[in-house]
């Protein structure tokens, strides 16, 4: 296991931090308790410090040509793929993404629905993060709500947006998923101010995909 010198979450070795995005040292050691150190043995482990602290943060999403899977390569700021999140074929009636790091090590998954209204998020230790759940009908807006240890995340957008923002249980703007309008492939940019770490920002985006554009 490594530990991320930013913010003490034990990962599996991976380049990249599955909290906070942070680039991994391998000759990283368990942080003591009190400094950072992770409490039970979930890789995600939210900081509870004042939003104007948290770092602002940008993470790509591109779904995969040519795959004989819907495939997404997770990005950074810098465009170094640091995971990658894969539906399993045999998963038609309730949907499974497994996720991998970039050595093809499976980090988590999450399990959809049959209705892909609801959407949860799992490390590989089987440990939930988070749970995405959509209304069953939406009219005039699209919207969801991201269930997590610290809270419950609100988003939403109108029913032609492309873009969805993210609102902390405080009210304030916590991440937002915007797809590119003119691409190939389905395309996302998420900016981020920290409070939730790309295992859950970015794989909303992936969820946001399958919900939305995968049947169009």
């Amino acid at each position: 296991m490594v530990y991320c010198n930013n913010c003490g979450t034990e990962n599996k070795d991976i380049k990249f931090c599955t909290n906070c995005g942070s680039e991994l040292q391998t000759d990283s050691v368990a942080p003591q308790q009190g400094s950072g150190a992770p409490t039970h043995n979930s890789s995600y482990q939210p900081q509870m410090i004042q939003a104007n602290q948290y770092e602002q943060t940008e993470y790509q999403v591109e779904q995969k040509l040519l795959s004989m899977t819907q495939t997404y390569k997770i990005k950074d700021y810098m465009g170094n793929e640091f995971m990658v999140a894969r539906r399993k074929m045999s998963s038609f009636f309730n949907p499974k993404i497994e996720v991998k790091d970039t050595m093809d090590n499976m980090i988590g998954y999450v399990q959809g629905n049959f209705f892909k209204t609801e959407w949860d998020i799992y490390d590989i230790n089987g440990i939930f993060h988070a749970k995405i759940k959509f209304p069953f009908f939406m009219m005039f807006t699209k919207s969801f709500t991201i269930d997590t240890p610290v809270g419950l995340f609100r988003s939403g957008g109108s029913v032609f947006s492309k873009r969805f923002d993210a609102y902390a249980p405080d009210g304030r703007l916590t991440f937002v998923v915007d797809k590119k309008l003119f691409s190939f492939r389905d395309s996302f940019k998420i900016q981020s101010n920290g409070q939730l770490g790309p295992f859950i920002t970015c794989l909303a985006a992936v969820v946001i995909d399958q919900k939305f554009h995968q049947d169009k």
